[in-house]
């Protein structure tokens, strides 16, 4: 069969693509395939190709969108998501102990911005946001210690590394956690 090159019947798939866009991949290669088909072989059956003949056609076919809404019932769409929401929560949450050690500000926003961006991602189940969360815990309580602990010893004191240590590898574990649960969501 031959590929689809009328105009009209291009922009028709570009916009079936453009609204099929949430659908799972393998799903929207399937139905642009079959309606590519069904293009194919309606526009086989008349000879002269004209416009009004493509569009009769694509009016059988109907709205792009209400193709994409019949052809995405029963399956969940998740928004795609962006490497920001994906990396921010895996990078901010390890970061704000140490940063909380430099400024005790830079590190409670830290905690707080690596928590809001991990539970507003799409693409990690309420359980792992909760393992997430739970295990950036340690943070606050070393922000607080190392503030009080800081100012009376040297950064150096085995006392305040004990305070730093959990405040920084117990998420930096969660992050690799929450990085193959968000890739195993994704695939």
């Amino acid at each position: 069969m031959k590929t689809v090159e009328h105009p009209l019947a291009v922009a028709y798939l570009e916009a079936v693509a453009r609204e099929a866009a949430a659908l799972a991949p393998k799903h929207r290669e399937e139905l642009l395939a079959d309606l590519r088909e069904h293009i194919e072989v309606a526009l086989a059956e008349q000879p002269d190709h004209n416009a009004s003949e493509v569009e009769a056609v694509l009016e059988r076919l109907g709205d792009p969108r209400t193709i994409v809404a019949s052809a995405g019932e029963g399956e969940s769409t998740a928004p795609p998501v962006s490497k920001w929401h994906s990396l921010a929560p895996l990078v901010l949450l390890p970061a704000a102990g140490l940063l909380g050690d430099v400024n005790l500000v830079l590190g409670a926003l830290a905690l707080i911005a690596g928590a809001v961006l991990l539970w507003a991602a799409p693409h990690w189940r309420s359980r792992d946001k909760a393992i997430g969360t739970a295990a950036a815990l340690p943070v606050p309580v070393a922000l607080v210690g190392t503030a009080f602990t800081a100012s009376s010893t040297g950064l150096l004191d085995p006392g305040l590394l004990a305070l730093i240590a959990p405040s920084v590898l117990i998420p930096a574990a969660a992050s690799a956690y929450l990085f193959r649960a968000g890739r195993d969501t994704s695939s």
